[in-house]
């Protein structure tokens, strides 16, 4: 035969709805009575009557001028009780996951004493009027407090609560509830907590959490609901909920514990309110389901704000599924974000003059005078680019006649001619499309300057990158000039007092021993087609047919060589060395800085200025974007980042471009002159060219080499200390990938794949900002 403590208990396992509901019974009825004393009975029952101390306190409260004697509490308590016994008088409450009996007064009277210290911030019209008021809570983290501070107050007489998640160690810093009902259902755990606290507060569980299925009954089953306070972390649920109230004309309340940021939106005044206002991306439920939390991250910070949030809670948003799991949030800051919903609730309901928008409620910005929110940093500046000066030109160019001698039949070459060898050489790469060259053509020689002003020089360290670019649009020129028909002596370096004069170039009809030897293997064509590929696809391994003829493609030049890498965990390890290059290069204002000044946010920026790169072509996905936005307008997150030592999040682009290379190459040259950094570059545009004619794509990754270069060579000058030591370390892992000397120059490093061509690419400067001819008289 079944126990009554059984079948009590049996009764509170109910599912669905019926979640965390205790049991009230009524010692007035035969049936409840004879339960009553079964339950007293049983030693397995925790018994509290405390019925005497209850009435005695609600007889003071209706009696607020006296104070009342023993005598008279008593005489009070006979007269209110009209003849019942105090063990029939009143609920007594079975909760069967505690296995306590609880002895309480009526409903009434218990809803009247437990309000009694509201008056008269909440009048008792307004305690009436907030009994009628519909309020539901979805997500249960934060939501658990908001839930349980409006039923601390009797802020609504009814809650409708959604989630579901069951309670894991990791809650219990902001849930306020016992070790014990780890692993229960949040919403059981919830309406455990409120039954505990006033077992006749209506409390309607979802512990299925708000689904397509459930929406409509969560807002209108058993009435429509009045408000709903949004506080889960799944942004396809915030979507759903929020088309649901709009559809339904039910304002939404969502508030953040990060600087108590609020969002009112009241779809109940503006039914065509645009959904967080409008600050979020346009997305669908179906497009976010199934998405990580980094593909959900530009929703999330869309709705945030990178600009508003703080940097505690930027930095920590970057780590998520890095070093932490998911959203940071402290106990502190949630219980006052329950206590402000509560309030902003109350408010609603009884005033109803909380308008839509977005407030902030931040503690330390009210004390402490806080400058947040932050203005954007590090805009691009265009303006610090300068242009050739005719009198510099014509110095520059004097001075390199003479010490040069001309062969015999140099030719002299038309304007439409210089205009049209320097167009090709221009199409040559450089490091972030910064084009650092200048051109200086007088009757009989083309001259190469360097323009160290389109330079990072941290990151560009001694230039060698520039002349990396230099050299590139050096073979491109002499190209050029052998499909025009003409021969090319070049002389590197040629004036000993200009050293940013890079090279010389004159041409004849036929060749000599000087002359640059002519290819006949399809580069120039190839020319207008090059293009870096940062597209990503899956692995494919190149044909080896493919990789020797970039091999030999290097190794044409005299003195170059080549490392190519094509075994998986090597793509790995040099993803991993690189993706911490780039967190490395972030960390660094000056070398962020730089990154910024190259990159323009749109299309239309990098074509109406005709260098650097727009994050198009950077093949960025929209998490990326989102990144890259936090990154430049958020350097107080990113310094905390490496106060930590963290920053996963920033080397995920490289070790994704490197999981879908088929190899990895580093171009060499035997010492680290400055005209082996130019002749690497001539060999680094025939490897390209090849790639092109093979229909691979290629795709510098040069941040890494030029940071050992400043390591070895200048011992780290311009790192900090810490940056320095992970260097050393990156670079012993490097040299068993890449087994190269100190004295080497290490030209570039690029991935090559087999994927997709991309759909946009870089720009160019007119040509007359980068070209002076000088036509003497």
């Amino acid at each position: 035969m079944t126990s009554t403590h059984e079948l009590l208990g049996s009764l509170d396992s109910r599912e669905g709805h019926q979640v965390g509901k205790p049991t009230l019974l009524n010692p007035q009825r035969e049936g409840d009575a004879r339960i009553i004393r079964e339950l007293r009975a049983d030693p397995r029952v925790w018994v509290f009557d405390t019925l005497p101390l209850q009435l005695s306190d609600l007889m003071a409260t209706r009696h607020p001028r006296q104070t009342l004697s023993a005598e008279k509490t008593h005489q009070l308590i006979d007269e209110h009780l009209e003849g019942v016994s105090l063990e029939a008088y009143g609920v007594w409450v079975y909760y069967s996951w505690s296995g306590r009996l609880v002895h309480l007064l009526p409903e009434a009277e218990f809803v009247e004493l437990r309000t009694d210290r509201n008056k008269y911030k909440i009048t008792p019209d307004e305690q009436r009027r907030l009994a009628s008021w519909r309020v539901g809570v979805v997500g249960l983290s934060v939501g658990q407090s908001v839930a349980l501070s409006l039923a601390l107050e009797r802020g609504c007489g009814e809650l409708r609560i959604a989630d579901f998640d069951e309670l894991e160690l990791s809650n219990l810093n902001r849930i306020r509830t016992g070790i014990h009902n780890l692993g229960l259902s949040k919403a059981a755990m919830t309406a455990r907590e409120i039954a505990e606290l006033d077992p006749f507060l209506s409390v309607t569980c979802f512990p299925e959490g708000v689904t397509e299925e459930n929406v409509e009954a969560f807002f209108l089953e058993g009435g429509k609901l009045d408000l709903v306070i949004e506080e889960c972390d799944s942004p396809d649920i915030k979507i759903l909920v929020r088309e649901k109230a709009r559809s339904h004309q039910i304002p939404v309340l969502m508030v953040t514990s990060d600087r108590w940021l609020v969002d009112s939106e009241r779809f109940d005044l503006e039914p065509d309110r645009p959904l967080f206002h409008g600050l979020a991306p346009d997305v669908s439920v179906e497009e976010m389901r199934g998405l990580t939390m980094e593909e959900k991250l530009p929703f999330v910070l869309g709705i945030l704000g990178i600009n508003t949030i703080s940097p505690r809670h930027a930095a920590s948003l970057m780590e998520i599924e890095q070093s932490v799991k998911g959203v940071s949030q402290l106990g502190s800051e949630v219980l006052g974000e329950a206590a402000l919903a509560a309030s902003l609730s109350r408010r609603m309901a009884l005033h109803g003059d909380v308008p839509s928008g977005r407030y902030f409620a931040d503690p330390e910005a009210i004390i402490m005078g806080s400058d947040v929110p932050l203005s954007p940093q590090n805009e691009p500046n265009a303006e610090s680019r300068i242009t050739l000066a005719p009198d510099w030109a014509d110095s520059l160019s004097r001075q390199c006649g003479e010490v040069l001698s001309v062969r015999e039949g140099a030719l002299v070459l038309t304007r439409e001619t210089v205009k049209l060898l320097v167009e090709a050489a221009v199409t040559a790469p450089s490091g972030g499309n910064a084009q650092p060259w200048l051109w200086v053509y007088r009757a009989p020689w083309l001259v190469l300057a360097l323009d160290r002003t389109r330079s990072t020089p941290i990151l560009d360290f001694e230039y060698l990158g520039s002349l990396v670019g230099l050299g590139a649009a050096t073979e491109n020129l002499t190209l050029a000039a052998h499909h025009e028909g003409f021969c090319v002596r070049i002389h590197p370096f040629p004036a000993p007092n200009l050293p940013e004069v890079v090279a010389a170039f004159e041409f004849h009809q036929t060749p000599d021993a000087s002359s640059e030897v002519k290819t006949e293997n399809g580069l120039y064509e190839a020319m207008a087609r090059r293009h870096t590929n940062r597209n990503v696809g899956p692995r494919r391994p190149i044909p080896q047919a493919d990789l020797d003829a970039i091999r030999r493609a290097v190794q044409s030049i005299p003195g170059a060589d080549i490392q190519i890498c094509t075994l998986p965990e090597e793509l790995t390890e040099v993803g991993a060395l690189l993706g911490t290059a780039d967190r490395l290069r972030i960390f660094n204002p000056t070398m962020r800085q730089g990154l910024f000044a190259e990159t323009w946010l749109t299309q239309e920026d990098a074509q109406e200025h005709g260098d650097g790169l727009s994050i198009h072509e950077l093949g960025m996905r929209a998490q990326d974007v989102v990144g890259f936005d936090f990154c430049r307008n958020r350097p107080d997150a990113l310094a905390l980042l490496e106060q930590w030592g963290v920053g996963g999040a920033l080397e995920t682009m490289s070790q994704r471009w490197l999981a879908g290379a088929g190899a990895v190459a580093l171009v060499t040259m035997p010492s680290t002159r400055q005209i082996d950094y130019v002749n690497g570059g001539r060999a680094i545009e025939r490897a390209w060219l090849t790639a092109t004619t093979r229909k691979m794509g290629f795709q510098p990754m040069t941040v890494l080499p030029y940071f050992f270069a400043r390591l070895l060579r200048k011992d780290g000058e311009g790192f900090s200390a810490g940056m320095v030591e992970e260097l050393r370390v990156l670079r012993l892992r490097y040299q068993k990938v890449f087994p190269v000397s100190d004295a080497m120059a290490e030209v570039m490093l690029f991935r090559l794949a087999m994927v997709e061509e991309p759909t946009h690419r870089s720009f160019r400067r007119p040509l007359d900002a980068v070209l002076h001819i000088i036509e003497d008289t």
